[in-house]
């Protein structure tokens, strides 16, 4: 009898396909983590947590309850209470005037300005008219007008100082008016807000504020030359 032969068991293989990697899907993961952070926090589960927090704290700033002109010069003495009083005592139209800011004023200004309560006041003599006697001329009063016009519609000593100083420079040329718009230009001054301050009223405003820079100047010491002085 023959031997049988027995043929070797195969497994039954499938073959073998080329499966692509099953990528994570960032966006539902995401989906599903914000789902539950709603939930939980619609049955007040994190309100439980805003009682431990400190609230942040605001102090109040006293506001004035009227804002009109009126209130100006006491809003700027209550800003100005704590600087040490800076007067410089000048005329316009003078060599004088424009080396005293150049070499003294501004090397003062630029290490002080911080701590000082810095002002111009201009000398001349009161006439019985309401008027003023200024010693260059008509043209130095409205000059010494401009330049406190300045002053008042700018109070930042960057502005109204550099204006002034800016005229000086051409002090013989005071108050031409192509001088005066030139440096109104260059310090960012309105022009118009300037010239209707300097002639408001038929030029009575400006005289008035003349008239009592020239007293206060008066009333410091006698004064014949721009000088510096603190009060």
């Amino acid at each position: 009898m023959a031997a049988r032969i027995v043929l070797p068991v195969m497994e039954d293989k499938r073959p073998v396909r080329n499966r692509a990697r099953r990528r994570p899907r960032p966006f539902l993961l995401l989906l599903i983590i914000a789902a539950s952070i709603y939930g939980l926090y619609s049955f007040g589960y994190f309100t439980s947590f805003r009682g431990a927090l400190p609230s942040p704290h605001f102090e109040s700033v006293p506001v004035s309850e009227t804002s009109g002109a009126g209130n100006i010069a006491q809003d700027v003495q209550l800003a100005t209470k704590d600087l040490v009083p800076l007067e410089a005592h000048i005329i316009s139209k003078c060599p004088d005037t424009r080396d005293c800011l150049k070499e003294l004023l501004l090397p003062a200004m630029i290490q002080v300005y911080q701590k000082v309560n810095f002002t111009l006041t201009y000398i001349g003599t009161p006439t019985e008219n309401d008027g003023v006697e200024c010693k260059h001329g008509p043209g130095e009063c409205m000059g010494n007008i401009i330049e406190l016009c300045a002053h008042q519609l700018y109070p930042d000593p960057k502005i109204w100082l550099g204006f002034t100083m800016c005229l000086t420079k051409d002090y013989s040329s005071i108050p031409e008016r192509e001088l005066v718009e030139d440096c109104a230009l260059e310090h960012a001054v309105d022009f118009d807000k300037i010239n209707e301050c300097a002639t408001r009223d038929d030029g009575a405003f400006g005289m008035s504020m003349l008239r009592e820079s020239v007293k206060r100047s008066a009333s410091v010491c006698f004064l014949s030359t721009p000088r510096l002085a603190s009060t």
